[in-house]
């Protein structure tokens, strides 16, 4: 994954330097169109990926990595997944869980030759090698920490976090906590707002509504999202990332 973009000769040049150490690796792209040195839209991106892939899978993960000297190159292994990338933190927001195991590949960027010694440890790795043998263990890789909705028992209060290719608006806002909160509650109605909009109920998907029509349900990610059926939402509604999401339950 990158933000490399497709117009230029950098994902080709990556791909062929893995390939040139071993004709033998399989490579599956999760995006290259991740905006510039945008952790969170990594984070996102990468947070909604890794899992499907097998466990063992390293994930290689190029963002930031060409722009500052001071990103040192880690490996770390969560949730049965392998990642190496730069130490920008973006690590520390695709999962709940701490990573057992973190190492520094090389302290710095290494210039123009980075690729070279970050792809043989993505070799390494990939061929069977233990991360303490690719790098040195360390404890002090940049945590972040991830935006949260706001809770309480008369209501949710959450963000847009994501505008995908659609124009559909993906929000903060858990399931997990809407059924916990519903469950204290008894099950009372409510109103969902984003901007001038209001919805008192919850869809089942897309084609539940007619065309033009607004949806509002919790995706397979188990977060809300919001849109509109063969429509953008982000433009018809006038929604931008960052924009306030709130549940008012009527208690």
């Amino acid at each position: 994954m990158s933000d490399y973009g497709l117009e230029d000769h950098y994902v080709a040049a990556t791909k062929g330097i893995l390939l040139s150490l071993n004709r033998q690796l399989t490579i599956v792209d999760i995006s290259h169109e991740i905006k510039l040195s945008d952790i969170s839209h990594g984070g996102y991106v990468l947070r909604n990926a890794f899992k499907k892939f097998p466990i063992g899978t390293v994930h290689f993960i190029t963002m930031n990595s060409s722009r500052s000297l001071k990103n040192r190159w880690i490996g770390l292994t969560l949730e049965g997944h392998h990642f190496i990338g730069t130490d920008s933190g973006i690590f520390s927001i695709i999962s709940n869980e701490n990573p057992s195991i973190v190492v520094e590949i090389c302290p710095n960027n290494l210039g123009i030759n980075y690729l070279k010694t970050v792809g043989q440890a993505v070799n390494d790795l990939a061929t069977g090698s233990d991360l303490k043998e690719i790098g040195k263990v360390i404890t002090d890789h940049l945590q972040l920490i991830d935006r949260t909705a706001k809770i309480t028992k008369k209501g949710m209060i959450g963000h847009v976090i994501h505008i995908d290719h659609y124009g559909n608006l993906i929000t903060n806002i858990q399931y997990r906590d809407y059924l916990e909160i519903q469950k204290i509650n008894g099950q009372v109605s409510f109103q969902i707002q984003i901007g001038r909009e209001i919805f008192d109920r919850l869809h089942e998907g897309y084609d539940a509504v007619e065309p033009g029509e607004c949806f509002v349900f919790f995706n397979s990610e188990k977060v809300l999202q919001i849109g509109i059926n063969m429509g953008r939402a982000s433009e018809l509604l006038g929604i931008r990332m960052d924009a306030s999401v709130y549940i008012n339950f009527n208690v």
